[in-house]
């Protein structure tokens, strides 16, 4: 797994570049809670040294700490942020 702070850091510049909103929130074991909001739709990202995970929010499926989606790399990530433009 790549570094996830590089992954994380890159991900807030992409989303700075094409004005979406955020917020996140770092957690003491190194954690990372990023919420994204875009086209009236909620995503979430957790940044966490092993992996990243990503769920898209809405109200037929409720937020829990278990992913939707697992992401290893960079080209993964990228894949699901240019998605969500």
């Amino acid at each position: 797994m790549e570094n996830y702070l590089i992954m994380f850091n890159n991900t807030i510049e992409f989303l700075k570049k094409n004005n979406i909103k955020y917020e996140y929130r770092r957690f003491s074991s190194g954690s990372i809670m990023l919420d994204v909001w875009n086209n009236k739709k909620f995503y979430v990202f957790q940044f966490e040294p092993d992996r990243i995970g990503f769920s898209e929010v809405d109200e037929n499926v409720g937020f829990d700490t278990i992913p939707d989606k697992i992401l290893l790399n960079s080209d993964m990530l990228r894949l699901v942020l240019t998605s969500i433009v």
